[in-house]
C-alpha cells in the first residue's frame, strides 16, 4: 500500500462522487448562419463558433488524454506509463499551449502545483470550453485535494499517474461522471452564447435573473421600460431561446 495522504488516509485515486462538485463548464455549440456577422467577435475571443461537440455523453467516449506537466522528466515518465493503454496521449509543457488548441475531446491530466488549476479554469471560462480534469500531486494535503475537487476536478491521484490510477478514475462512478459532463457542457454552452450579447443586454439579463420587472430594470439603468423590453427581445433572439425562462436558465448556467 502506498504512503497515506497526511498520514491518515491510504493513497488512492480520489473520486468526484465523494464530494459535491461545482464550477464546471461544457463544449461550444454550432452557430447558425444568422450569427455569422458575429464571427469577428468570436475570433477575437479565441472561440470557434462552428465547433461541434465531439462525443456523446459519457467518459467512455473520451479517447485522448492531454498530459500537462512542465517538468520534462515527469512528463516523459507519465507518457511512458500511459503508453500501453487504449488512449491517445498528447504531452503539453504549458497550460496555455493546450488551451490554445481548443480541443474539447481531451481528458486533462494536470499537475496540481501552484495555481495551475485556477489558471486552467480561468482560460476555459474565457474560451467557453470544458474538459474533464484529473489532478495529481505526489505530496498533496487533504485540503488541497478537497479544494481541487470542489473547483471542478473529476478525480485526484496522490502520486505520479500511471495507467492503473488514471483508468481507476475514468472507469469509476459512471452515473456521477455523466452528471458532471452534462453540467459542464451546459455551462460552457451558456457562456459561449452570452458572448453574443451587448453589455446592455447582459445587464438586463442580470437584473432579470434577480427577479426585477422592466420598470425596476429601467430605473436602475436609466432607460424606459419600453427600451428594456426591446433589449429583452433582442437578447432572447440572439440566445435562440424559446422563452424568458430559457434565457434565465442560460444566465444561471453562465453564472452571470
Amino acid at each position: 500500500m502506498r504512503e497515506s495522504v497526511c498520514g491518515a488516509i491510504p493513497g488512492f485515486a480520489w473520486q468526484a462522487s465523494t464530494l459535491e462538485i461545482s464550477n464546471v463548464c461544457c463544449g461550444v455549440p454550432e452557430i447558425v448562419p444568422f450569427w455569422t456577422k458575429k464571427l469577428l467577435k468570436w475570433t477575437e475571443l479565441g472561440i470557434n463558433p462552428y465547433r461541434k461537440l465531439p462525443y456523446s455523453l459519457g467518459m467512455e467516449n473520451y479517447r485522448a488524454i492531454a498530459v500537462i506537466e512542465s517538468n520534462y522528466q515527469k512528463r516523459a515518465k507519465i507518457n511512458n506509463a500511459l503508453f500501453d493503454g487504449s488512449y491517445h496521449i498528447e504531452p503539453y509543457e504549458e497550460i496555455e499551449e493546450f488551451v490554445a488548441e481548443g480541443r474539447a475531446e481531451f481528458i486533462v491530466l494536470l499537475n496540481d502545483d501552484g495555481d495551475n488549476l485556477d489558471r486552467l479554469l480561468a482560460m476555459m471560462h474565457r474560451k467557453a470550453l470544458w474538459f474533464p480534469i484529473i489532478l495529481y500531486s505526489e505530496t498533496p494535503s487533504l485540503d488541497k485535494i478537497v479544494s481541487a475537487m470542489l473547483k471542478g476536478g473529476i478525480g485526484y491521484i496522490d502520486k505520479l499517474p500511471d495507467l492503473e490510477s488514471v483508468m481507476g478514475v475514468i472507469g469509476s462512478n459512471q452515473e456521477e461522471r455523466l452528471k458532471l459532463i452534462e453540467t459542464g457542457r451546459a455551462k460552457a454552452e451558456a457562456r459561449s452564447k452570452l458572448v453574443l450579447l451587448t453589455k446592455r443586454e447582459r445587464e438586463v439579463l442580470k437584473y432579470m435573473s434577480a427577479g426585477m420587472s422592466n420598470k425596476i430594470i429601467g430605473m436602475k439603468l436609466g432607460i424606459s421600460p419600453r427600451t428594456v423590453e426591446i433589449h429583452r427581445a433582442n437578447m432572447i433572439s440572439k440566445l435562440e431561446s424559446d422563452s424568458t425562462n430559457e434565457a434565465l436558465r442560460l444566465a444561471a448556467y453562465a453564472d452571470i
